[in-house]
């Protein structure tokens, strides 16, 4: 991957094709995770299929936080209220689904745009109202390898910058720099 620039109003960049092929697997597993498997039921112009699932989603107990139990959603959805568990079963009940379905639109802007560079044959050009979806998608991608590396701080991901190459973790360990050098680059690139 080379550094994300701003041509003619375009941030722009060169992928291989493995790239975007990696880069494509990381959005849609993180779209099948924060979607239950149901992209579809989080679109966000898209609310419940009827009056009745709304009224369901709504009758959850608050006294009973639905917290994810996946270490990756809870770190993408965090709970706001630690300390509050009403508080906290409200803001999730409320906010939740809208995050998803963010989430998920954000990432079918970002897969619309890889499969347009057709395995890597053609540059990447990301239009600037798209620049936050982007930026949203990779940092979402990135915490995502970053739980399950359990990189938590600064000092947890130097501590995996020197795993032998034998190291199951190494591959991650550099997706998770790959992904770090397109944030930065495409935030210079703004």
């Amino acid at each position: 991957m080379k550094k994300f620039s701003r041509r003619r109003g375009l941030i722009t960049t060169e992928l291989s094709g493995y790239e975007v092929e990696l880069l494509s697997s990381l959005i849609n597993q993180l779209v099948e995770l924060v979607s239950d498997g149901e992209p579809e039921k989080y679109a966000s112009d898209a609310g419940p299929d009827n009056f009745s699932e709304l009224v369901r989603e709504l009758e959850v107990d608050p006294d009973q936080p639905e917290e994810p139990s996946d270490p990756v959603l809870k770190r993408l959805f965090p709970n706001a209220y630690p300390h509050d568990a009403a508080a906290a079963s409200d803001f999730r009940r409320f906010t939740e689904r809208g995050l998803r379905g963010k989430k998920i639109t954000d990432a079918m802007t970002v897969l619309r745009r890889l499969a347009e560079t057709e395995q890597g044959e053609h540059p990447l050009r990301i239009p600037a109202e798209e620049t936050e979806a982007w930026l949203r998608t990779l940092t979402s991608v990135r915490l995502a390898v970053a739980t399950r590396l359990n990189i938590a701080d600064a000092e947890a991901a130097d501590a995996l910058s020197d795993l032998p190459d034998d190291d199951p973790r190494s591959f991650m360990v550099s997706v998770y720099d790959w992904l770090g050098f397109a944030e930065e680059t495409l935030i210079s690139a703004l």
